[in-house]
């Protein structure tokens, strides 16, 4: 009996020993984010090769205008875009046929084409920098890292679900993070190769721009109908 009660003491001291010097790692770790093994990915571009069309209303710094976007079949070795923007003061349509890269950098446009491009640049097509490649459609699902100012913010997935747009009803992933007293946010549809929704506020909490899908080709793009 004496020898046993020795070995439990001594297990005892070992067990605390290891738990101390386990214990500052333990209370610094992050929780592990496991993502549903049958979560859906997204990247931009995702669904292009269904060549839908995608008509939006976009307010950028009290500019407002509406730009149909028509991914174009790929007959060429690269897939191209048809750019048609109608401008904010009724004047004529403007058209322009980029090639789509990895990152939809576009060069090369014309003159009167390349004002409205570079608002597309910076509202529609800036999810370039968070999703040339595979993200997760998942809830928590973080999908970047944000630095305004001295705040570091984590863009990421916070909700989903039947969604009401300009263009009808779609499943659609939110993803949002804060920027003072706002929450930023941008809506995501499978298979769609851009967002189709965003509202963006600036850090002194200015609404910078919003765009919305309001209308959509989409006959063979898999889980869409319109």
């Amino acid at each position: 009996m004496p020898n046993i009660r020795i070995i439990a003491i001594f297990a005892i001291i070992i067990f605390a020993a290891v738990a101390g010097l386990a214990w500052p790692f333990l209370s610094n770790a992050r929780p592990i984010y496991l993502t549903p093994i049958q979560a859906s990915q997204w990247h931009i571009g995702k669904g292009s090769e269904f060549n839908p069309e995608m008509v939006y209303q976009i307010s950028f710094n009290n500019t407002k205008f509406s730009t149909d976007l028509k991914f174009l079949p790929n007959q060429t070795g690269t897939q191209q875009l048809l750019i048609k923007i109608n401008p904010p003061n009724g004047g004529s349509a403007i058209n322009q046929i980029v090639n789509i890269g990895l990152v939809y950098d576009f060069v090369n446009t014309s003159n009167d084409a390349k004002p409205y491009i570079d608002v597309l640049d910076q509202t529609i097509f800036s999810m370039r920098d968070y999703a040339t490649e595979d993200k997760f459609l998942a809830k928590d699902a973080e999908w970047g890292d944000l630095y305004i100012g001295a705040n570091h913010e984590k863009l990421k997935v916070t909700d989903s679900g039947m969604t009401t747009f300009g263009f009808g009803s779609a499943k659609a992933y939110l993803l949002s993070y804060r920027i003072g007293a706002n929450i930023n946010k941008i809506w995501i549809v499978d298979n769609l190769p851009l967002p189709v929704k965003a509202e963006i506020y600036d850090p002194d909490g200015n609404l910078q721009y919003t765009y919305e899908l309001v209308s959509l080709k989409a006959s063979s793009t898999p889980g869409l109908t319109s």
